[in-house]
């Protein structure tokens, strides 16, 4: 399933009584925000996260450690795990696959049964694990058949539509967009043979944000966006960065659209859509489509999406309505 529809298929889930009570194991490759959408869904339910990353956790975490009251032993319940009975939100067992099996042991109890020991959890909690594939080389174990078979497994894809959304969603630098949208293969490229490099990723590019973010030298930043990720992503994103810098102005396009020309190269021109995606608003709507209608249709309706997508009040500009008449089924796309 794609990593755009698993938030609200959480919601859906969470809110029907019979199959909040059955876990959901999100299955995945590494960094392309499984654990954000837990978190996305519990914020559109207005509830909280508990994230308990099993990798880290001994058996004892979980079970509590013992004392004796009365000559009985007791398992104290660790504080982390609700108590409230009316109390509402999603229990997150992330890094499922990196737990060992005397982890997996404990918590096949917890999602089986909704409890360990004597302590329940209450009602209103829905639990949530998630792991990466085997293939993915990081630290894994196979899970017990047994507890796989007691939860819905969800196999989560990343696509570039999820991405751009998600990106300007959150005011992200469009020159990455731009880049991605050129070069769809670095949106999340792992190769097992090369296993202990660097790797770009959704949750890389993330970072790489940050970095531009910061505004190095171009010697420092390089190096961070290796490190970010890796240097075959780095290199050619470096490449395209050049590109960047010359791109028709975007105050340019806002202020008179018909002085400004068309790029030709594929690259420059989602360049400009990426950056009028990331700026246009209601005011300036009018004078970013005079312009984008002068380039392919593909472009004009990648960029208005995205716009719409960060700022739905561009809606209200003139000439959105006509836009939305020629482009009519470009919202019910993926």
């Amino acid at each position: 399933m794609r990593i755009g529809k698993i938030s609200d298929t959480l919601v859906a889930l969470y809110n029907n009584d019979a199959t909040r009570n059955r876990a959901v194991y999100l299955k995945g490759a590494s960094g392309i925000g499984k654990s954000q959408v837990v978190y996305q869904a519990a914020e559109a339910l207005g509830m909280p996260v508990v994230d308990l990353r099993l990798s880290q956790m001994d058996p004892v975490d979980l079970r509590g450690v013992p004392s004796i009251t009365d000559n009985t032993t007791v398992w104290n319940t660790p504080s982390f795990f609700p108590q409230d009975a009316d109390s509402r939100g999603f229990l997150f067992l992330d890094e499922i696959t990196s737990a060992p099996p005397a982890i997996q042991a404990v918590a096949y109890q917890l999602i089986l049964d909704r409890q360990i020991g004597e302590y329940h959890l209450p009602d209103g909690w829905m639990i949530i694990a998630a792991g990466n594939r085997q293939s993915d080389r990081g630290v894994t174990f196979t899970m017990a058949a047994p507890l796989l078979n007691r939860m819905t497994e969800l196999e989560v894809e990343t696509t570039l539509d999820d991405f751009r959304n998600w990106w300007f969603e959150h005011g992200k630098r469009p020159e990455i967009a731009a880049f991605l949208s050129d070069r769809a293969d670095y949106l999340h490229r792992y190769d097992a043979d090369h296993y202990g490099k660097q790797f770009p990723s959704p949750r890389a590019w993330a970072a790489a944000n940050d970095i531009l973010e910061m505004g190095f030298p171009e010697a420092v930043r390089i190096e961070l966006l290796k490190g970010a990720v890796g240097d075959d992503a780095a290199g050619t994103f470096e490449t395209f960065l050049r590109v960047w810098a010359v791109v028709p102005s975007i105050e340019n396009i806002f202020r008179d659209p018909d002085s400004v020309e068309i790029p030709e190269q594929m690259n420059v021109r989602y360049c400009v859509a990426m950056g009028l995606a990331a700026r246009m608003d209601r005011k300036t709507f009018n004078n970013a489509y005079a312009y984008l209608k002068r380039m392919p249709k593909e472009f004009q309706t990648l960029c208005v999406k995205l716009a719409y997508q960060r700022d739905p009040a561009i809606s209200q500009a003139t000439k959105f309505a006509e836009w939305a008449t020629d482009n009519k089924d470009a919202f019910k796309r993926g």
